[in-house]
């Protein structure tokens, strides 16, 4: 008995960490009459955007990459609306057909593009280089604070592009071990329920079976928090929230 007892706890710390979030696979049902969840992500106050420095001394990176630019890690609009926030919906077991949309990163100027970004589970990372220098895509989940290399792609060549399966969900960091300013963040989802809000920190999440839901929100500067929804058939559920200062 004591052996078994030492197997399921070896095995509980080797399995992936979302190897549990996948035991009950996502289940694609018609939806007629769903809910949805509609909803504004302010700030509490206006937050200056810090502007980034490029550290190389390479002639040709310096030429290209210029020696800093605008991070855009807190774009705000007049009305503190919060531009890249990531809005979530956890453990749903079943719902609406899956996107079967391919997330293309993109290292253009000695940046990612886009800086967030969402994919879902099934869809493949398009990777690409569109600068005429060498560049390293890493993409690490990040659970708990820790970060878990998915895929360290080499670009050497302009113009060069690479496809990988999107096969872990959860979030993504992404980063160029060639040039350390480098990141970006992509949220890989294990259903079709994810959003990310827009230059006036507006999102929707439409066709949504009634129940209630934990919904993650995430933002690079501010943070992220978890809130419970109440969605109902037919109507339209609002969920507003304000980030304090990050």
């Amino acid at each position: 008995m004591k052996r078994w007892l030492l197997l399921a706890l070896v095995l509980t710390f080797l399995l992936p960490a979302d190897s549990f979030a996948r035991r009950k696979k996502y289940e694609e049902v018609d939806v007629t009459n769903g809910g949805s969840i509609t909803g504004t992500i302010k700030a509490a106050e206006m937050v200056a955007d810090p502007t980034g420095k490029v550290e190389t001394q390479v002639p040709e990176e310096v030429k290209l990459c210029g020696s800093e630019f605008k991070m855009d890690k807190f774009i705000i609009s007049a009305d503190l609306g919060v531009k890249n926030v990531i809005v979530a919906l956890q453990d749903v077991e079943k719902g609406k057909a899956m996107p079967e949309e391919d997330l293309t990163i993109d290292n253009k100027a000695c940046q990612f593009v886009p800086l967030v970004g969402v994919t879902y589970k099934g869809s493949q990372f398009v990777v690409k280089n569109s600068d005429p220098i060498f560049h390293n895509t890493s993409l690490g989940l990040v659970m708990k604070g820790r970060r878990s290399t998915v895929y360290n792609l080499a670009l050497p060549t302009q113009n060069m592009t690479i496809k990988k399966p999107v096969r872990r969900t959860g979030l993504h960091n992404v980063k160029c071990d060639a040039h350390k300013w480098m990141r970006a963040y992509v949220y890989a989802a294990r259903n079709p329920y994810v959003a990310l809000s827009d230059e006036n920190g507006k999102f929707e999440i439409t066709d949504i079976l009634p129940g209630k839901y934990e919904v993650l929100v995430w933002h690079e500067g501010f943070g992220e928090v978890e809130t419970t929804v109440e969605v109902k058939a037919g109507e339209a559920t609002s969920m507003d929230h304000t980030f304090a200062k990050p």
